[in-house]
């Protein structure tokens, strides 16, 4: 968890073609004073998992330029984020994503010079287009310097971490979640700083403290052509792209050398002017995608940012979905996600939402002052604002869903609110959340799945390990037993129940979801077979939650070969049908 100052608010709107919009935020610059530095700055994030790990940060590194007087445009390119998902060529289209947003800032802010700053893939591209966009600075926070070098790497790193059935469905088109094309290996192939023409405009490069990079024998190199190449290794990075958004630590020392090298090269000699007033249609779009109509719109409730998914016709009769965030993810959701489900739910005219509870992205601090408290109890007080938020659009009942921690949040509002009809939960680890304990213990205290255990048992290797001691075997043990004790009490609770139903035995979460959907309520959970939340649910509910299936009502589906986020585009593909015929079959036109 990171606790941080509260950011000035920036401005949310829709940005570029209409026929392909991508989600921008505007940082004005704040003045001091009657004087201005009229320089705006671009923010070319990086790609997949190190744009989901450093979103907080660059809307941390926005904001301090913001507050130094500078205007900053940060956006999601075309198929990443919250964009459309329009462009097969997605390195040329990229590029001149970047283009578009220089252009916004010269138009709309009246910016009089520009710095593109970008962070590793979105460095690279932010330097092959330099020329293009006549930047002024340069700002390259540990750049990929070899596109070739670099589409290889990400392709070794898809596979590290993911079980061999899992390994055996992935397909060369795609990288841990994401579309990996070949035309877009071979476009990020073409790109190497190396090779690139000397930028002629002030470089400030910055080098990664995790390993040893090339980024000081590229500043050397271009140091002898231009003296206004600036090299720092100042440490940062390495906190910052962490496994999971929620261990990220802004680099506040970092983005502080950052700004001031900007404020050096631009300082305030120029009469300020207001700051462009967006329109208020900015905050909404609609487009065409695979022959399918998407309309979105940017809402803000509560100090907390969303993005509504609406049908071509909403109907208040049906319920509202909400998705709620995965860890400390933003709401786009691990591999994007929640943002293909929502596109597809509206299809069946399903209103949904997408927002960041507090803490997450760019909404608001919890109440703490905290960013990337997962489990922060101002979570299920969000979640309820959301509601009481569509509640003034017309909607009275809703379907709450999410993955792991989102899975958390949703059962626990459902607790606490009756307006919640329906409940998707996915690959849920925790049904109550100790708040004297922290995400980092309880993983050193977890343990895989128990299918895991039994077919390690075949694996030659495994014993090795367990002789080396490389296997924590007293941990283990111990928690496979309290495991098999609470499957046999589940057992045998469902074998005496017929006979002798006393509900007082079953667990508090079995109780609570029997008496949901005996008030006519809905839940599905989707689960992968090799996951832990399996463990959890046939502890809490009996084998294939046996103590739930006597509701027609109730719904459990379990995958194989697929991980614990649904890496597999296969395996996102599978879920975002199932989710979706069963919403259909449940609350849409012919639910009766």
């Amino acid at each position: 968890m990171t606790t941080m100052f509260h950011p000035p608010a920036a401005q949310a709107f829709w940005l570029g073609d209409s026929a392909a919009p991508m989600l921008a935020h505007y940082h004005p610059a704040q003045h001091n004073s009657k004087l201005s530095r009229r320089c705006g700055v671009v923010l070319c994030a990086p790609f997949g998992h190190e744009y989901m790990v450093s979103y907080l940060s660059l809307r941390m590194l926005a904001a301090r330029l913001s507050a130094a007087g500078f205007d900053v445009l940060s956006f999601d390119y075309q198929h990443t984020g919250d964009a459309a998902d329009i462009s097969t060529a997605q390195i040329a289209a990229w590029q001149d994503n970047i283009r578009t947003a220089a252009g916004w800032l010269r138009e709309q802010a009246q910016v009089q010079h520009l710095c593109l700053a970008g962070l590793r893939f979105g460095a690279l591209l932010a330097a092959s287009v330099s020329d293009a966009c006549r930047a002024d600075a340069l700002l390259l926070c540990a750049p990929v310097i070899s596109g070739r070098a670099y589409a290889r790497e990400l392709q070794v790193l898809r596979n590290m971490g993911l079980p061999p059935e899992v390994l055996e469905t992935l397909s060369d088109e795609e990288l841990t979640g994401y579309v990996f094309p070949a035309e877009t290996r071979s476009a990020m192939a073409a790109l190497d700083l190396k090779k690139m023409a000397v930028p002629a405009c002030p470089v400030l490069l910055l080098s990664r403290d995790d390993i040893e990079g090339q980024e000081a024998a590229l500043a050397a190199q271009w140091q002898q052509q231009h003296d206004a190449v600036c090299f720092s290794a100042l440490p940062g990075y390495q906190a910052m792209m962490q496994v999971d958004a929620h261990s990220s630590v802004v680099p506040h020392a970092m983005w502080q050398h950052c700004t001031d090298w900007l404020s050096g090269l631009f300082p305030e000699t120029h009469t300020a002017i207001a700051a462009p007033k967006l329109p208020a249609s900015a905050s909404e779009a609609q487009w065409l995608q695979d022959a399918m109509t998407i309309r979105e719109q940017i809402v803000h409730f509560d100090g907390m940012e969303g993005v509504l998914s609406l049908p071509q016709q909403p109907d208040t009769q049906k319920p509202a979905v909400i998705l709620c965030n995965i860890g400390a993810n933003h709401r786009t959701g691990n591999h994007r996600l929640y943002v293909k489900l929502a596109r597809t739910l509206i299809q069946q005219g399903f209103t949904v939402l997408r927002f960041d509870k507090s803490g997450i992205g760019y909404s608001r601090a919890t109440a703490a002052g905290n960013h990337n408290d997962v489990h922060a109890a101002d979570g299920v007080a969000d979640i309820r604002a959301a509601m009481d938020f569509l509640e003034q659009q017309g909607y009275q009942e809703f379907v709450l869903g999410g993955l792991c921690s989102g899975a958390y949040f949703a059962y626990s509002t459902s607790l606490a609110d009756k307006r919640i009809c329906g409940l998707m939960l996915m690959n849920q680890l925790v049904y109550v959340w100790n708040p004297e304990e922290t995400i980092e213990q309880r993983r050193q205290t977890s343990i895989k799945s128990s299918s895991f255990y039994v077919k390690a048992l075949r694996d030659p290797a495994t014993w090795k390990r367990l002789f080396s001691g490389d296997i924590r075997f007293g941990l283990i043990f111990s928690k496979l037993t309290a495991r098999i004790l609470k499957r046999l009490a589940a057992i045998a609770h469902k074998l005496t129940e017929n006979w002798l139903p006393i509900s007082f035995l079953l667990s508090p979460e079995a109780r609570h979801l029997r008496a949901f959907c005996a008030q006519g309520r809905h839940v599905l959970m989707v689960m992968d077979a090799g996951d832990a939340s399996v463990d959890l649910m046939t502890e809490k509910f009996g084998r294939h939650a046996a103590l739930l299936r006597h509701s027609n009502r109730f719904d459990l589906w379990i995958l194989r070969g697929v991980d614990h986020t649904f890496t597999p585009l296969h395996a996102q593909q599978k879920v975002i049908s199932y989710l979706t015929k069963q919403l259909q079959q449940r609350f849409g036109d012919s639910a009766a």
